[in-house]
């Protein structure tokens, strides 16, 4: 069960917004919602997830153009920090949980289908992107993801949440199971990986756990490029060719207003 509220902003040409939100587990999740003046039908609504600076309408706003020109519907959720302190994070929170919920309202008010959507996410966002697919591989079209700190590998080598192998803490227990049970359909997904090829920095957002840095490496272009080889030798293990892209962004830092204006969402939304 949940409870739901719905404002609707004065019509912006050419993108409706209308703003959500969901209650779940006693914590909220808001989103706005824009829509194109002519959308292409049958095409799976962009859901865009910030990273922990949580600046939604930034990613709101840089989305907007190659999505109204692609006819594509917009999702943007807001994870507050009141209610979402470690929302890039799935387990004693469960923010996957809250992103279900409001997917099923957008279907239900008869904004568009969401049983599939592009999943796309830049920091944070793409460290909560990557490990919702890895659970809901069946709901994610494609995937996209924009400079994540570190990585959920796709490997029982490792305890869960850096890999899938059974984690110690019991409020996670089921997580990992899930997303091994899942793996197969992950590995079938279509991937686009990007990152700067300036961000190297080790900064006070970058998790800089010892483990994670002796096997992903120690800043995010590196993580970037072990996470597309493990990926890679996970599916060919398993007789898959993978749908995988990692594209290095030329002169950018960790910032997603510089990507964007290097061209990351229309890359995004062309892909």
């Amino acid at each position: 069960m949940f409870d739901a509220a719905m404002d609707v902003v004065p019509v912006t040409k050419p993108m409706t917004v209308h703003k959500l939100s969901v209650a779940v587990g006693g914590r909220i999740l808001s989103a706005e919602i824009r829509i194109p003046k002519i959308t292409t039908p049958g095409l799976p609504p962009l859901l865009a997830l910030h990273g922990i600076s949580r600046k939604a309408k930034s990613i709101a706003d840089a989305f907007s153009g190659p999505c109204d020109a692609k006819g594509q519907i917009l999702i943007t959720p807001h994870f507050s920090r009141k209610h979402w302190r470690h929302f890039q994070q799935i387990g004693a929170y469960r923010p996957d949980r809250a992103i279900l919920t409001l997917l099923d309202l957008v279907q239900q008010m008869g904004f568009v289908s969401t049983e599939q959507v592009d999943v796309f996410g830049y920091s944070g966002g793409a460290q909560l992107a990557h490990r919702f697919a890895m659970l809901y591989p069946q709901r994610v079209a494609e995937l996209h993801l924009a400079a994540a700190g570190w990585y959920c590998l796709p490997d029982l080598k490792h305890a869960f949440p850096m890999g899938l192998a059974p984690s110690t803490k019991q409020i996670k227990a089921n997580v990992p199971a899930l997303a091994h049970n899942q793996l197969r359909n992950y590995l079938d997904l279509k991937l686009r990986v990007y990152v700067g090829t300036e961000d190297r920095h080790r900064d006070e957002a970058l998790r800089k756990d010892p483990d994670v840095d002796d096997v992903q490496g120690r800043h995010r272009l590196a993580r970037a490029r072990h996470y597309c080889d493990a990926f890679r030798n996970a599916a060919t293990a398993r007789g898959i060719t993978p749908d995988l892209t990692l594209t290095e962004i030329p002169n950018c830092v960790h910032s997603f207003s510089d990507c964007a204006r290097a061209g990351l969402t229309t890359l995004v939304c062309n892909s």
